[in-house]
């Protein structure tokens, strides 16, 4: 029977496999009258950091499918758009989440005289404490109507996201948030949405809207 149960924990393990959770969190709005254009340049909405910027340039290129899965153009020429689209992004400070349970211990203790000593188990809940922590990213994109950086004009769609974790690895934070981007680029959220990514080692990745999600 224990090896049968051993057999059974490790084809669990095989079947779940192994890799990291990750947490989204979006918040978007958009403006009902939308422009017709759909051809965007994106540029820096952090000060002091320019369009050739090499951080800048990678987070571009990982935003670029979900543009293109709404129809959207991205262009790199003032004189190709029909609109500009701010991005900005930057990392929190790392928060430390503390959790207490208790875990039973059983204790051996020896009760009676002579022949009639045995051993008896005493049962003791023992407070455990944990501390993990958490990181988080975010990314902002501000799309307003026309080219022109100087004035902007009417903003029409901006979506905030969040990526939690327990990785400070920037990069990999903004490749989860870029998962779930393309499902909500551009979109009225109607407040606070959450979805979990699941970014497995042997290269799965899943995307669950925990909104619509039964578990």
């Amino acid at each position: 029977m224990r090896l049968f149960r051993l057999l059974l924990l490790c084809l669990a393990l095989l079947l779940t496999g192994c890799g990291t959770y990750y947490h989204v969190s979006v918040d978007s709005l958009r403006d009902m009258q939308q422009p017709s254009g759909t051809r965007y340049r994106l540029v820096p909405g952090n000060e002091d950091v320019q369009e050739s910027d090499l951080l800048f340039r990678e987070v571009v290129q990982q935003m670029k499918p979900a543009f293109q899965a709404k129809g959207y153009t991205v262009v790199e020429e003032e004189k190709e758009a029909d609109n500009i689209a701010k991005v900005s992004y930057w990392m929190e400070e790392p928060r430390v989440h503390i959790d207490t349970d208790t875990i039973t211990r059983s204790y051996p203790v020896v009760v009676g005289r002579g022949k009639y000593r045995h051993v008896e188990y005493v049962y003791v809940d023992e407070p455990v404490v944990t501390s993990t922590t958490i990181y988080s990213a975010n990314l902002l994109i501000e799309a307003y109507e026309g080219s022109a950086t100087q004035p902007l004009g009417r903003q029409i769609w901006r979506t905030a996201l969040r990526c939690s974790g327990g990785t400070e690895d920037f990069r990999t934070l903004l490749f989860s948030i870029t998962r779930v981007l393309p499902a909500v680029l551009s979109t009225d959220s109607h407040g606070l949405r959450r979805y979990q990514v699941f970014l497995g080692e042997d290269g799965e990745i899943e995307v669950t809207d925990l909104q619509n999600s039964s578990f």
